[in-house]
């Protein structure tokens, strides 16, 4: 029987049948075939019942006993700074001094760059030097190019007298007053706003081949997370998204609540027309420290949560340490008692002392619990890393990581009246003998909105890179 009913007139785009599909919906667990109309599930059920909704124009694609899941979704990625690792020095921890020998060793390794990029040293280093005494230190680093280093906040940047005169040039030409950090960015341009990383293609391969559909980025500075949304724009325009792209701000320390909501709301209205593909709802809060010194005080959390319940945006936040955690909450509570119940919220931890408290109090905020996602892991699989079995590892892939994002209405299960996400694999995933089998299974295909974005017989992915690098960006 068919799990939906529709229209005896109603003739659908796509049908997929003669397969096993696990449809991660409890009244029918399995199904022959699905039908998709303008993106979203049609129906749900066998052939025979379904095949009254093909039409002359509908494409039957037959799975050849092939295994249909929801499309996976990635909790746990960092797609936008890794996109960018080789584009500029990211940075390792250190005081000023090591910071500046890094960006020694970087121009000296990079001496045919026009302009020296570093990202991510921590705001606290600068203590006790003015910027005068900070930009003589690094003009002996390197005085001949324009050297620009942008703090792990993205709000803060620090440059050498040849990067500043450029600055100061321009500033004068275009009769701006105040310099903004926005401005010094936009006159030096130290990332190469015509090039597509080789990363993002390469990226892309690495998520259909596992079988994601969707991928969530856990955070990203303004800069990065500006650079990557305008390629994922591009790569819409261009008929290439592979799968859709979900963005998060990063905030990492006290800032203007005000400004930090212009700044999504920016990111939002750029994906208002991109058909659900490119999306940025979420504000990523990393609250670390101790109860004498927290990188966003209290007083800052809770506005920043309100300002986001607000405006409608979800909010995830990383607490690392107990004094994190218990501000984390109560920043949290706040967004519930005032009213605002649409927001999702996530609440990522280190382990603490009452681990029973602090599940009461998220199951009685609806807050979802689940472990810090850190910085540019290599784990490919993060999102599954605590999942006990195979069967919890597909939860957490499909409807689990649907209702983490805020998605579960459209995403998730195969379901009526959801997005056609499909991944399909020549063998069941739900079989595999380990969980280390179960990551290697790779996808024949996978589907968004009812069409092919990737087959693994057809699609060259080495050929990707070069077909982005021939359109004009």
């Amino acid at each position: 029987m068919a799990f939906g009913f529709f229209k005896k007139n109603e003739t659908a785009d796509a049908i997929f049948m003669g397969g096993n599909i696990f449809t991660q919906n409890s009244e029918l667990p399995w199904a022959e075939a699905v039908a998709c109309k303008d993106g979203q599930i049609l129906a749900v059920g066998d052939y025979e019942d379904l095949s009254e909704l093909e039409g002359k124009h509908t494409e039957v694609i037959d799975l050849d006993g092939k295994f249909m899941l929801p499309g996976y979704i990635d909790t746990c990625g960092h797609p936008v700074l890794q996109a960018y690792q080789d584009s500029c020095l990211f940075l390792q921890v250190g005081d000023l001094a090591d910071t500046l020998n890094q960006i020694s060793e970087y121009a000296a390794a990079n001496e045919a760059a026009e302009i020296i990029f570093a990202f991510g040293y921590d705001e606290a280093i600068l203590n006790g030097f003015d910027p005068e005494q900070v930009r003589e230190l690094l003009d002996k680093t390197c005085k001949d190019k324009p050297v620009v280093v942008l703090g792990k906040s993205g709000f803060h940047c620090f440059v050498n007298t040849t990067a500043m005169e450029l600055v100061r040039a321009a500033a004068e030409e275009d009769e701006i007053q105040a310099v903004t950090l926005s401005y010094i960015l936009g006159i030096l341009e130290p990332i190469d706003l015509s090039t597509v990383p080789e990363a993002i293609p390469d990226s892309m391969g690495n998520y259909c081949e596992r079988g994601f559909t969707s991928v969530f980025d856990c955070g990203a500075p303004d800069l990065f997370a500006s650079l990557y949304q305008n390629m994922m724009v591009h790569l819409y325009q261009e008929g290439m998204m592979k799968h859709r792209f979900h963005g998060s701000l990063l905030i990492n320390h006290d800032v203007n609540p005000k400004a930090v909501m212009y700044k999504l709301s920016q990111f939002r209205t750029n994906c208002a027309e991109l058909n659900g593909y490119v999306n940025f709802k979420t504000l990523k809060l990393l609250v670390e420290g101790s109860e004498e010194a927290l990188s966003i005080s209290g007083e800052s959390l809770r506005d920043l949560c309100m300002e986001a319940g607000d405006k409608g945006f979800h909010v995830h936040i990383d607490a690392l340490g107990a004094a994190a955690v218990a501000e984390a909450l109560d920043a949290m509570s706040a967004i519930r008692s005032a009213g605002y119940k649409k927001n999702t919220l996530i609440l990522a931890h280190d382990p603490v002392s009452d681990p029973e408290e602090l599940t009461n109090t998220c199951c009685y905020l609806n807050i979802i619990e689940t472990s810090p996602t850190g910085g540019l892991s290599g784990d490919s699989w993060r999102c599954i890393e605590h999942a006990a079995n195979i069967e919890e590892a597909v939860d957490m892939l499909t409807i689990n990581a649907a209702i983490q994002l805020g998605l579960d209405s459209g995403f998730g299960s195969i379901e009526k009246g959801k997005h056609a996400d499909f991944v399909i694999f020549d063998e069941n995933p739900l079989e595999a003998g380990s969980m280390a089998a179960f990551k290697k299974i790779q996808a024949a295909m996978t589907v968004i909105d009812g069409k092919i974005v990737y087959d693994a017989e057809e699609d060259d992915r080495s050929q990707w890179y070069s077909m982005l690098t021939m359109q004009q960006y």
